[in-house]
């Protein structure tokens, strides 16, 4: 089985690079931008995408001025930050109400998603600056009864991550 899972999310993760780069590197520079205009870097996950949240703010490797936040912090940003959205769907209804209010306050809005995709209502890829989709809908090894198991959806959001990190760090490292 791991033989299986090892195979497939490195599949995912090629994936993810090819049909997403341009975004990861949009998300960069929206990311690079707060950085050098002295804004702040926030984090804000859902259901087990908020598992990245701890990286960001301890990790080795977290961004410059980053903070946790929640919905009762959202007015406390301004247009100079940029907030990274970590959700499990695109229509994750929390995360979809947070994205409109930084969208109305002017608030640069990244969202690092997964799940499937539905024609309607709310959607983070219409609500936010940046919207990369990680690709993971499904287990990734299948079982004897039929049933997939393994999402990788944490595994794939920190591959974003560092992606974003990587990305920004660049660009960072060329302005200086």
């Amino acid at each position: 089985m791991q033989k299986i899972f090892a195979t497939q999310l490195q599949g995912l993760i090629n994936q993810l690079h090819k049909s997403e780069e341009e975004t990861i590197e949009d998300g960069g520079r929206l990311i690079a931008q707060s950085i050098v205009s002295g804004g702040r870097i926030g984090l804000y996950g859902t259901g087990d995408m908020a598992g990245i949240l701890v990286q960001g703010i301890r990790g080795v490797d977290r961004f410059e001025n980053a903070l946790i936040i929640e919905e009762s912090d959202l007015e406390s940003l301004d247009e100079l930050d940029t907030v990274i959205l970590f959700s499990p769907s695109p229509h994750e209804a929390t995360t979809c109400m947070v994205a409109d209010s930084l969208r109305e306050q002017q608030i640069q809005t990244v969202a690092v998603f997964t799940g499937e995709k539905r024609d309607e209502g709310p959607s983070l890829e219409d609500l936010t600056d940046v919207a990369i989709d990680l690709g993971v809908d499904r287990g990734l090894i299948p079982g004897e009864d039929g049933e997939r198991i393994g999402q990788p959806r944490l595994l794939m959001a920190l591959y974003a991550y560092y992606a974003l990190y990587f990305t920004t760090k660049e660009i960072l490292d060329e302005h200086r």
